[in-house]
């Protein structure tokens, strides 16, 4: 229910096996690199001068980035040529990745196999098309079977020219009206659908000319084969046993393929692995630091993570390794520390909510649990509803289980649930309020209350938010924020005592003493945020963040003090909506019940409460959902919340192991089997 604390470690070893080191870096997937050459130079770095560090300690002032990035592009073209050959799905598995193995010898066995395959489906291909080609050749040598002729002496006629060519039926009809201009004698073969098969023989002289009126006629020439002799029919025998030998040595490569596959495919797939593994170990190596013999590599690690990272570094390299684990020191060196959420299953969804707005820095409290109730008491005050709840709580399970949606399939069962909550207090289901009885309040019946209600939680929200702005001022180290700020312990008691002057002024008229006091000490309040730079260096002399102001940057201040102003008005004015919602989703209801009921037909008047229930169910449960969200968003976030964090984000390779891979596929069977009644029984047990 927090940012997860951090540890640096920092591993330096031999040069040698930092490739196997980063194997089980990347596995472990737990570090979130940074770059090794600014931890070495941050003023906090300390490596003790014992016996072991001698080497290091000497290397130190000659490390260099790492720059000798390698190029896997020949290496990604095998593993995808034997891939989409073979027809292997890629898929990471963490066995072939665990094993001790040198990734240049094992990809080096395989270069004279992708040479033979290679050869293989280039021939295969080679012969593919011949085949079509050949087959072209019988298809345009049918159009002249019956003339029975010598290819050969056709082809090699000294002054005539010999041509068959294919026109569409139109251009056929405009060359019988020119007959008497063309120089060849045209010989109509064959008629195919919209085509027109022809047979030109020309003199040789004159081809030029006859190319020009061919060519107005968009024809197509049909190719015969040029280095086969003999008749019409012998050359169609010819071709015919070629392609069968053609065929054969294509089923013969494709055998030889076959058992290429059934001998190699396990190793096939430990390619695609490791060569994953090797592209991310490169990507790795850009925040490596190298010495001479040397490198040096440092991350962040939870420290639920540390002692597993380095009990298996220890177990692999024993005393190879100089490992290095140092708290996060203020300020953090130069380096930014991530930021990995840790939230109880039932908030866990919300966290994507909250990183869209952004992501909590290190010193910064986790909002999800405060965003996550505040939402669903949002979400459920707005769009109280038994019926449309549950449909909403079905839909979000069936996403979340079914469909491994989990984010919004989770934050949908979760709004889902609080619906149905509020539906009960207000009596409602799918609209209807004469179903169940209210167990607190019918909102259409106590408009009033709704509405003073939903400011009400507004305020205590809003005094919530002051309060967690200053807890986060002081995890900064911020007291001029924490104390002087207008989100501060200044802003909280003016925001307190401006309530009080209003319940004062409109609440009770007859009390008026306190009132010029109250308005002196309210002005006296912004006084102070205005001029928080230099009380906060009196008050607090080492505060990093006081500065001195120039008038330009007082008259700025004042801006923003009429901005606080503003949206204190407006943030807790803006809470009404809440009620308003509620309200609106009872009127909604109230609307299509009224159309249902001048409808004669029963069947008709059901039909028009469905749909409304749909509409309502879409829309309205859309709007509600945005506009809870502005209300976290824009009324309490911006009050406390910046956002300004590096979400932790370790190196690692997803892939899962072949035991997994059979579990999960085994619990998909039994979550498919059992009823939906089941899952949602689980999710209340979880939850």
């Amino acid at each position: 229910m927090s940012v997860e604390k951090m540890k640096i470690m920092g591993i330096i070893g031999p040069q040698n096996i930092l490739n196997k080191v980063l194997r089980v870096v990347i596995l472990n997937g737990s570090m979130h690199m940074i770059s090794a050459l600014s931890r070495v130079n941050s003023a906090d770095f300390f490596l003790p001068p014992t016996e072991k560090n001698i080497t290091a300690l000497e290397e130190i002032p000659f490390l260099k980035s790492y720059s000798q990035k390698r190029d896997l592009a020949e290496d990604e073209k095998m593993v995808n040529l034997f891939q989409e050959l073979f027809d292997i799905k890629p898929g990471l598995k963490r066995e072939y990745l665990s094993e001790d193995y040198d990734y240049d010898d094992f990809m080096k066995q395989f270069s004279d196999l992708y040479s033979q395959v290679l050869a293989t489906t280039s021939e295969i291909e080679e012969k593919s098309r011949e085949i079509d080609k050949k087959r072209e050749y019988l298809n345009n040598l049918k159009y002249l079977t019956k003339f029975n002729l010598d290819i050969s002496r056709l082809r090699n006629m000294k002054y005539l020219v010999f041509r068959l060519i294919k026109i569409t039926r139109e251009n056929y009809d405009k060359l019988k009206k020119n007959y008497e201009n063309i120089p060849a004698v045209i010989i109509k073969l064959a008629v195919e659908g919209k085509y027109v098969i022809l047979a030109s023989v020309t003199p040789g002289t004159l081809e030029e000319t006859l190319e020009k009126i061919f060519s107005s006629l968009n024809y197509t020439i049909l190719p015969i084969p040029r280095d086969l002799e003999g008749t019409v029919e012998e050359v169609t025998e010819q071709l015919t046993k070629s392609i069968e030998q053609d065929q054969k040595i294509i089923e013969s490569c494709k055998k030889s393929l076959a058992d290429y596959k059934e001998k190699y495919i396990n190793e096939f797939q430990k390619m695609y692995s490791r060569l994953e593994m090797e592209k991310k170990i490169e990507e790795v190596k850009s925040e490596i630091a190298l010495g001479n013999q040397l490198f040096f590599l440092f991350g962040f690690v939870p420290v639920s993570s540390v002692f597993p990272l380095k009990e298996e570094l220890e177990r692999q390299f024993d005393d190879e390794l100089i490992i290095l684990i140092d708290d996060i020191k203020e300020p953090y060196s130069g380096i930014t520390p991530p930021t990995k959420l840790s939230n109880i299953r039932l908030f866990k969804p919300f966290e994507s909510l909250v990183k869209m707005y952004g992501i909590p820095s290190y010193q910064e409290k986790d909002p999800t649990v405060f965003f996550g109730l505040t939402y669903l008491i949002f979400f459920g005050a707005m769009f109280g509803d038994v019926g449309q709840g549950f449909v909403l709580l079905l839909g979000g399970l069936i996403l979340e289980f079914l469909y491994h949606k989990t984010d919004f399939g989770g934050i949908l069962s979760r709004l889902g649930l609080s619906s149905i909550i509020f539906g009960f207090l207000y009596g409602s289901v799918f609209g209807s309020e004469e179903i169940l009885p209210a167990l607190l309040i019918r909102p259409m019946s106590n408009i009033d209350s709704m509405l003073m209600a939903a400011v009400v939680f507004g305020i205590i929200l809003l005094l919530s938010s002051y309060i967690f702005s200053i807890f986060n001022a002081q995890s900064e180290k911020n007291l001029k924020e924490a104390f002087l700020g207008k989100n501060g312990l200044v802003g909280l008691i003016f925001y307190l005592l401006l309530l009080y002057t209003i319940v004062q002024v409109f609440l009770i008229p007859s009390n008026k003493n306190l009132l010029p006091i109250l308005i002196i000490v309210l002005v006296g309040l912004l006084f102070i945020i205005l001029f928080k730079e230099p009380l906060a260096k009196r008050l607090f002399p080492s505060a990093k963040s006081a500065r001195t102001l120039s008038a330009n940057d007082y008259i700025e201040e004042g801006f923003g003090i009429l901005e606080m102003l503003l949206s204190i008005f407006s943030n807790t004015i803006s809470f009404l909506r809440v009620g308003a919602f509620a309200l609106n989703h009872v009127g909604l209801y109230i609307a299509f019940l009224t159309l249902s009921q001048m409808i004669s037909s029963s069947w008709g008047s059901w039909a028009v409460l469905i749909l409304g229930n749909i509409i309502i169910l879409t829309l309205e449960a859309l709007i509600v959902f945005i506009q809870a969200l502005r209300l976290e968003y824009y009324e309490l976030f911006t009050k406390f919340y910046r956002g300004s964090g590096i979400e932790y984000s370790p190196v690692k390779i997803n892939g899962r192991s072949s035991f997994e891979e059979k579990k999960s596929l085994e619990h998909k069977k039994k979550r498919m089997a059992f009823p939906l009644i089941i899952v949602i029984a689980k999710q209340f047990q979880y939850s």
